[in-house]
This record gives structure tokens, sequence and C-alpha cells, in this order.
């Protein structure tokens, strides 16, 4: 530690004398060794990573596309994190012909290099073959999958979900920047997705990880691994006014012991990342997330503050939808498909709160709220957060999320028939195939229902206040034997999200059962058929009991009948 510590020191002496900042990427005497040997050190310390990714993952969830004569070229655009080389890339294509007859060759390259060349013959192939790895290069990449065919034969279909990508990353260098970090955590492989969020209880506690949570939605395009843990953690973001954080946290701040305003800085210890959004107070540390939320990194190193957000690039994009036109028929579709109407206007007009009392639940409630922000295109900025204890505002629109959500009076004073069968539903659920009748597909696996086994099922429901027809009230929760963490994450990284519908939905791992349905009451056919359903087993009983008696009956009578006769 003491030998990098003057080896920056070193350094910042030389930055001084030269007047420019171009040296501090070179090697200056003894300190420049001092602060490549440490580096160095850092990313030997660094694990190699291997990841395998889907074709239908890098192509926006595409399960298929085809190669043939009129379409010869499928092109598959990538990104690596700026700070790792490839050692080792393979390719596993599966693909089946379009027809009998299929012919011809198919070529895979990366970044236009040589192409690999495969001659299948016509039936169902699952072909694995290595990829050049020095045709991989950090940022952004292409595969390229063509077809040739010197004949009018039909081409092949390739299954995207089945044909996978696996490539082994080693890091050269640390991340050692703010921008770095944003490309590394956007890239397809190898970003940094197991995050700790490390706060202290305080009254902004939802605000500060709700509003960062959503900022590291948007930079990496998918819900992370939210989590407490910070040594299990691949990037760790520490959120605390200036007071609370510790020494190291404090030295990676532009004045290098206390901020002068919001701010966020970044460093490195021993190759792990650390993110710090930090001001003077707690409402300064709130409007430094809320920059994070809102501003991109890309140009920026070691810190971010208030004045640098008025010429960095905004962050995520702009939502145009109108939630004005919803009034009359919002659902769990359109709230799944944009976020409306509570993303609109940035939140502007929306509650969040969180009946959540554990950091497990919370960082579901975590998981799903970004995955709103996603959808929506931007982070909620400017909505009110708080937690079960706090009174949310009458005047906004209201988003409860974590579980035993109709606990809030708001809910449960105007919760639909539809959430509350649901709920009675996913309770029932657990591991009782048999009892589940408004919910059939929405149980847990058969191993989930095993000792020490979460089971992850929950349920989400939109409708009106009925004190005020404009006000919106929805809900993402579950019950009370089920875990909201494995509940919410399951949604928020899944295709679960976009099966939302109705007016209430059950979900869990093997899918989504929408519960939308209108009370009305039951014409006279109907009521016979409830009650012919209701009292099967009594019309058994009796219908036992006449054959019984008739059987009885029929004995006496012979046996009369065999007496008189003798």
């Amino acid at each position: 530690m003491f030998v990098r510590v003057l080896s920056s020191a070193v350094a910042a002496l030389a930055i001084v004398a030269s007047g420019t900042c171009a040296v501090w990427g070179q090697d200056t005497g003894n300190g420049g060794n001092g602060s490549t040997r440490a580096a160095s050190a850092e990313t030997a310390a660094a694990a190699v990573n291997t990841e395998e990714r889907s074709l239908s993952d890098l192509d926006g969830g595409a399960d298929a596309f085809i190669l043939s004569n009129t379409r010869r070229l499928a092109r598959i655009d990538f990104t690596l994190p700026p700070h790792v080389q490839t050692s080792e890339a393979s390719l596993r294509l599966a693909a089946r012909p379009a027809s009998d007859s299929t012919a011809g060759l198919i070529h895979v390259s990366v970044n236009g290099g040589e192409a690999i060349t495969i001659r299948p013959q016509a039936r169902a192939m699952e072909a694995r073959f290595a990829l050049f790895s020095a045709d991989f290069r950090p940022g952004a990449n292409t595969l390229d999958i063509a077809y040739s065919n010197d004949t009018s034969a039909a081409g092949w279909i390739v299954d995207a979900r089945r044909s996978q990508m696996r490539l082994t990353l080693e890091p050269v260098a640390p991340i050692d920047t703010l921008e770095d970090l944003e490309r590394a955590l956007a890239s397809d492989f190898a970003a940094p997705r197991r995050i700790a969020l490390l706060t202290d209880a305080s009254r902004e506690r939802v605000t500060l990880e709700a509003l960062v949570a959503q900022g590291l939605a948007l930079r990496a395009g998918q819900v992370p691994l939210f989590t407490a843990d910070a040594d299990e953690a691949d990037l760790i973001v520490r959120i605390a006014d200036n007071d609370r954080l510790a020494a190291h946290d404090r030295a990676a701040l532009r004045s290098g012991d206390r901020s002068t305003g919001p701010e966020i800085a970044f460093h490195n210890e021993r190759g792990l990342p650390h993110m710090v959004i930090t001001g003077r107070n707690l409402d300064e540390a709130t409007a430094a997330a809320r920059l994070m939320a809102a501003r991109s990194f890309i140009g920026y190193r070691q810190s971010f503050l208030a004045a640098d957000a008025m010429t960095a690039p905004r962050l995520g994009t702009h939502q145009i939808q109108d939630a004005r036109s919803l009034h009359a028929n919002a659902d769990l579709r359109i709230f799944a498909d944009s976020g409306l109407p509570f993303s609109a206007d940035q939140g502007s007009r929306t509650a969040v709160q969180f009946s959540t009392r554990f950091d497990a639940d919370r960082h579901g409630a975590l998981s799903v709220l970004s995955r709103a922000a996603l959808i929506s295109g931007e982070a909620w900025l400017y909505a009110w957060y708080g937690d079960a204890d706090e009174t949310a505002p009458a005047n906004h629109n209201l988003l409860v999320i974590g579980p035993g959500s109709t606990e809030i009076a708001a809910v449960d004073r105007n919760a639909p028939p539809e959430l509350r069968a649901a709920l009675r539903a996913a309770e029932r659920s657990r591991g009782q195939r048999g009892l589940m009748r408004l919910a059939a597909a929405a149980y847990a696996d058969a191993g989930d229902t095993e000792a020490g086994t979460e089971v992850g099922i929950g349920v989400a429901s939109l409708f009106r206040d009925q004190a005020n027809n404009g006000r919106w009230i929805g809900t993402l929760t579950a019950p009370d034997v089920a875990s909201f963490e494995v509940a919410g994450r399951s949604l928020a990284r899944s295709d679960l999200w976009t099966a939302l519908e109705g007016r209430a939905a059950v979900w869990s791992a093997r899918g989504v059962t929408a519960l939308d349905y209108t009370i009305v009451a039951p014409s006279l056919v109907e009521k016979v058929q409830e009650f012919a359903v209701d009292h099967t087993r009594d019309a058994a009983f009796l219908l036992f009991g006449a054959a019984f008696l008739l059987l009885v009956r029929g004995f006496f009578g012979r046996r009369k009948r065999v007496r008189v006769q003798s």
C-alpha cells in the first residue's frame, strides 16, 4: 500500500512539474514503474472470466433466423469490456435445413477476420468449433454468419436460443475510470452483474437506492443482481454523506477528503471497482444519486460533479408517450410495455412505496423498479419514494412494491376481486398443483418446494382509486409463503415481464397467468350449473343410497317370493 501511495505522489508531482495531464498515462522514473507493478498485481488478482451467451440474447431475443439465397448474411453485434482481452473463443451453431434439398456453405467470422467455413449435410446439426480469438477486441464487435450456394436450393434455419458463443476473457488492466466502468456495465460479456449497494438506514434510503439502481440498469441494459454482500460483488456502490464515508472512499473525492457538493467518485481497490455517491449531507447525496440516474459518465474519469451535468450526455431515451390517454384502458400490458401510467414525465406524478422489511426483499423491489425504468427508457427522477411507514401523497399515482402490499391502506381499500383472487391462488400454489384453479400455470417448480428452497411466486395488479378516478394504483407483491427477492428477480430478469396482462396476474418460474374478469349476476342456467357442480358429492351420496335401498328391497322381495312358492 505504501508503494502505491508513494508512486501516486511521484506521478502527481510529475504532472504539476510538466503542466499537462498527458503524462498521467506515461512512466516517470521509478514512480511510473511502481504504478505499473501495482496495476499488474491488481490485474493478476482478477479472475479469468469464461462466459457463454446464446445468440438470441445478443440479437435482441430473436428465437431463430434464416440463412438463404435471399438473406445471405446475419450480423450479430455485441460488446466487450475495455479492460479485457479474449484468450479463447468458440461457437456452438445449431441449425436445421429449410428443406430436404438444402445445400451450400456456412461461413463464420468476427469483425471481418478470417472466416471459418463448414459444409453441413441436409439434416439437423449442432456444430461446435473454435473462433479466432485475435479477431475479438474491446468495445463493439460483430459476429457474421454468412451463407453461400451456387444453386437455388433452400438454406438453413438457425436456432438462436440453442446457438451459443463462449468466450474466455482475461483482464489486462483494472477498470480505472467512470467511463470505463460505464462501458463495462454495458458489455455483453464479463460485465459487473452482481452489484453491492451499501447504504445506511435513513429517511432517504429508499430514494437513494431506487435512483442508483435505475441508473445502473440503464447503463447495463438489463437488471443487475443487487446485493448487500460486498465480498461477493463485482462492483461496490457506497451511498452516504461525507461523514459516514470510510477514509479510502473520501480519498477518491476530487478534493481528496470532503466533497463541496453532490459528487460521484470512482476508485479501484485490488481490482474491484468502487463507486462513491455522496454529498456534504443527505440531501446532497440524494442529489448525487439523481445525477447518477440522469447523466452518462462518458468522458469522465475519477469524479463527476453537479457542474459536469450541464455538458454530460443524457442517460437513456426520453419517453414520448403520454399517460393522459390511458385513463380509461390502462392495464398490466400497458404497464409492462411502457411503464405508464407511472413513468410519465419521469415519474413526477408517481409515488413509489416499498412494503419491504428485509434487505433481500428490498433488493427484489429494486430489481422490479429497475425493469420498469428500462422499459420506460429513463429513470423516474422526480417520483416520490418511501417505505411502508411513510404516507404517500394522495394526489400521485401509487405503485407499491414488496410483500404484503395489501397492508397498505390505499391498496387494501381499493383492491379489486382479481387481486385478492390472485393472492389466494398464489398462497395455495406452493407445491399443491391440484389446488391451483384460478392461476393453474403460476406455481413453483417441483424442486422449489424442497426443504430450504424459497418459492419465487408473485402477484401484479393495476387498478383505479375508487375515491379518485384519476388516480392509478399498482402493486407488485408476493404472499407470505414466497420470497419476494426471488420473485422480483425472476420477473425483472426474464420474459415473464412481457407476459403481464389484465387487471391482475400471477407469475412464477413456470409462466404468467392473468386474472381479468367482471362480476355480474349469474343467469338461471349458470346457477343450476354451479349448484350441480357444488353438490356433486351430495348427489352421488343420494344416488348411492337409493341404489342400496333398491338392492335391499329386491333382496327381501326375492326371499318373500321364494317362501311363498315353497
